[in-house]
């Protein structure tokens, strides 16, 4: 084959002049109508449980130019397990209930149709939708709030809605007969959350909530329970859908009591030894944003430990995350304090304030501060 030979000086000419047409003609021409960049895959935040708010994160300028200039130029629909979710209408939260328990929910964002190819891209699954926290509280309005017993045994609950205090409201009396109070959060599948006490002679009892902030009368769940020297309520912490127990005895056992989402359980298993070297244990959920219930721990160095649960009914690793913990009176966690999505824990010092430790979502702390005075007058908080 002979080598093509190289165009005359006219011919260059004529070349170079076509190319300079079709540069201006770029350069000056209406730009197509098509999004700025391939977009990235939009984000859910929130916990995967009844009662939380999940809210989506994406990238409004990915889309720009995919409408007319006569509105959005993208579209938001939600999934679960795969299937449009019709009763959630609105584009950037998704209010989880009772009907998406046991499912997984997706977002997906699709872009508008008007001079733009099709583009639609969605969001990872998030986790089976288990039953309602601790950290929906007893009012049925999805915040933050905390119940305290005074020195008489009359229980308290202390309200929380947008960062302040409602007023504090009488749960009622008599609640000095019990050793151990914790909220396993909704324990029924009424989709309301509960009380769990044990009583002096090791009785547990159930109180339903009513939703409103007030319970019914408990009905008894289980007996022998005054074997175990700490009794938690970490959620779910074998990823059935059900909220969990976590119980260990006087030789630092670690027992799992698998709820059966009907207010009873399921077979225990033993889930660890030699708890017996921490004094507290505290259940904050998922405190390092993987998705799974975590449980912390103080040990009698003061040190705080964080044992990651990994989803199924085990760990994942140990690390420890604070030290100096050993001057407060009360440790514990009942969800999100200051409403910006991750968990946080709360502690009473010896002067009675109640501050609050605020997670960064990673397993970690973004700062801390008082946020009441006067609980050194309770002998329980939870």
């Amino acid at each position: 084959m002979n080598a093509p030979k190289r165009p005359t000086s006219g011919v260059r000419r004529m070349v170079a002049g076509i190319a300079a047409a079709v540069v201006a003609a770029i350069a000056f021409a209406p730009a197509p109508a098509m999004a700025t960049m391939d977009p990235s895959n939009p984000v859910i935040h929130g916990a995967p449980f009844v009662g939380s708010t999940l809210t989506l994160e994406i990238d409004p300028a990915s889309y720009r130019g995919c409408g007319a200039a006569a509105g959005p130029d993208y579209g938001i629909y939600w999934t679960r397990d795969g299937v449009r979710a019709a009763d959630h209408w609105a584009w950037w939260t998704y209010t989880l209930d009772e009907s998406d328990r046991g499912k997984t929910i997706a977002a997906h964002v699709v872009a508008s149709q008007n001079g733009c190819e099709p583009l639609e891209v969605s969001s990872e699954e998030t986790a089976p939708i288990s039953a309602s926290n601790r950290a929906n509280g007893f009012t049925n309005r999805g915040n933050y709030e905390m119940l305290a017993r005074r020195a008489d045994g009359t229980l308290m609950l202390y309200p929380r809605v947008n960062n302040a205090w409602e007023s504090p409201r009488t749960v009622g009396p008599g609640w000095n007969g019990f050793g151990t109070m914790v909220s396993p959060g909704d324990f029924d599948s009424d989709g309301i959350n509960d009380i769990l006490a044990k009583d002096s002679a090791g009785n547990l009892f159930l109180y339903a909530g009513k939703g409103d902030g007030g319970f019914y009368a408990g009905r008894p769940i289980g007996s022998g329970w005054n074997a175990f020297t700490s009794i938690v309520a970490p959620g779910d912490f074998n990823g059935d859908g059900h909220n969990d127990i976590l119980a260990r005895d006087s030789s630092g056992v670690l027992y799992l009591y698998p709820g059966n989402g009907s207010g009873g359980w399921l077979t225990r298993s033993v889930i660890g030894s030699g708890w017996n070297v921490v004094n507290t244990l505290i259940t904050p959920g998922d405190f390092n944003g993987d998705g799974n219930v975590d449980v912390l721990a103080r040990d009698t160095a003061g040190a705080l430990r964080l044992y990651q649960g990994n989803g199924m009914g085990g760990w994942a690793g140990m690390t420890v995350i604070g030290q100096g913990w050993g001057g407060m009176t009360t440790i514990g966690a009942a969800g999100d304090i200051d409403g910006n999505g991750n968990a946080d824990v709360y502690a009473v010092d010896g002067s009675g304030q109640l501050l609050a430790y605020f997670g960064d979502g990673d397993g970690g702390w973004n700062g801390a501060g008082a946020i009441g005075w006067g609980w050194g007058g309770f002998n329980a908080v939870f």
